[in-house]
């Protein structure tokens, strides 16, 4: 019960409360990972087809799903069936050859933070938590890297009480990675993946115990810039929300206050503002926001005001991807029947739209995981009377054989 408290716990520290459904299917998501002991954990065998609906492949995983040029990673429990994970072991499915390649094991495993996965070269990183997550003192953080070429993994760096939620973003060889100081504040590192040095570039001081100061929720970078999301919190107790821009080269470039961002829950604004944030991209002025509540953004920067493009809801979800698109971003409708999916140029910001379907119309679509044009799309079904499930199915699809129509939203 001491893992799923202390994951509770780190969602009271990032105020991630909401009543909606979906929030409730996001958080089930998280707390899988860290769920009680004498609570049996599995598996789960699960198919890979293709547009034509054939199945092509199989996996047995647990958790987090990542697509790479040519492979899916993911994780699995060793012994198929625990009542406490302790063990996690990492693979990699080929799609050409069919091949399931082990990784390597992580112990004392407690949690990955599927939201942030970046790609360097040859070179996958990733944010794991092993040991007892609720304990700050026992708990500890690392950066991991898979090596796609040689096929192994190995830890970078770790840190002992080290926040789970640590956000990253990829410049050029450099990993930029946000990180929660447990004194207080946070930090801006850079980690060259080339010469393995590593330094602290900005930091942003937050009194805990006044609540007031500077934290940073995001990072995410474009061909040009790099992009803090920047929450300031007054002694009055006011929030707002800031867009911090800056060169490759880490010179300021401009801030724009992005408070106006909808809030889509009961809650207060104020209380909104400072929620967890999950999902943050910026590319030529257009932005995406989600955070671990409910609210969902999409829009676009203009003369430092913002400004919506689409109405989303909570359902509304951007494509995870490890290795970022500069030409588009991909959105969907998850848990719909409608199985819609968004394609926005950020050339011009024409949005497209298609629908998705498996040959078995009660299927939705739950998650979407994409590397450029190529998509892992997880597709679910459950009778919201009966309960009946069907068996969940990946589809590994090119989006370039989607027909997404004409019609441009603005």
């Amino acid at each position: 019960m001491k893992r799923i408290l202390g994951l509770l716990g780190l969602i009271f520290i990032l105020i991630l409360c909401s009543c909606d459904d979906h929030a409730k299917n996001q958080k089930t998501q998280d707390l899988k990972q860290t769920l009680p002991p004498n609570t049996t954990v599995s598996n789960e065998a699960i198919s890979i087809y293709n547009i034509n609906n054939t199945i092509i492949g199989k996996i047995e995983r647990y958790g987090a799903l990542v697509l790479t040029d040519d492979s899916i990673i993911y994780n699995k429990i060793p012994t198929g069936s625990v009542d406490s994970i302790s063990e996690m072991d990492y693979y990699r499915y080929i799609f050409k050859t069919k091949e399931n390649i082990k990784l390597g094991t992580v112990k004392h495993w407690s949690y990955e933070a599927k939201n942030d996965t970046t790609i360097i070269d040859n070179s996958l990183y990733m944010f794991v938590t092993t040991g007892e997550i609720s304990d700050i003192t026992s708990r500890t953080l690392r950066l991991y890297k898979i090596d796609l070429k040689n096929n192994t993994m190995s830890v970078v760096f770790s840190e002992t009480g080290g926040f789970p939620y640590n956000s990253m973003t990829a410049v050029g060889n450099k990993l930029l990675m946000v990180r929660v100081i447990a004194a207080g504040g946070s930090e801006l590192e850079e980690y060259n993946s080339e010469t393995k040095e590593r330094k602290i570039l900005k930091k942003f001081d937050f009194d805990d115990k006044a609540n007031t100061g500077e934290a940073i929720r995001q990072i995410t970078s474009d061909e040009n810039t790099i992009s803090l999301l920047r929450l300031k919190i007054d002694s009055d107790g006011k929030s707002k929300l800031f867009l911090d821009v800056y060169d490759h080269d880490m010179k300021f470039q401009n801030s724009v206050d992005v408070s106006t961002i909808s809030p889509n829950s009961t809650d207060a604004t104020q209380s909104e503002l400072r929620q967890g944030v999950s999902n943050f991209v910026v590319t030529n002025d257009y932005i995406y926001y989600a955070n671990f509540s409910i609210t969902r953004f999409l829009g676009k920067i203009n003369n430092k005001s913002l400004r919506p493009i689409i109405e989303v809801n909570p359902e509304f979800e951007m494509s995870s991807e490890s290795a970022k698109s500069e030409l588009s971003g991909l959105f969907y409708q998850s848990f719909g029947q409608k199985n819609d999916l968004y394609l926005l140029s950020y050339s011009n910001g024409t949005i497209r739209k298609t629908t998705f379907n498996a040959d078995d119309k009660r299927y939705y679509m739950i998650n979407i995981s994409r590397y450029h044009d190529k998509l892992l799309i997880t597709m679910r079904y459950k009778d919201p009377n009966t309960g009946e499930e069907l068996e969940p199915r990946l589809y590994y699809i090119s989006m370039s054989n989607l027909k997404f129509s004409a019609a441009t939203v603005r």
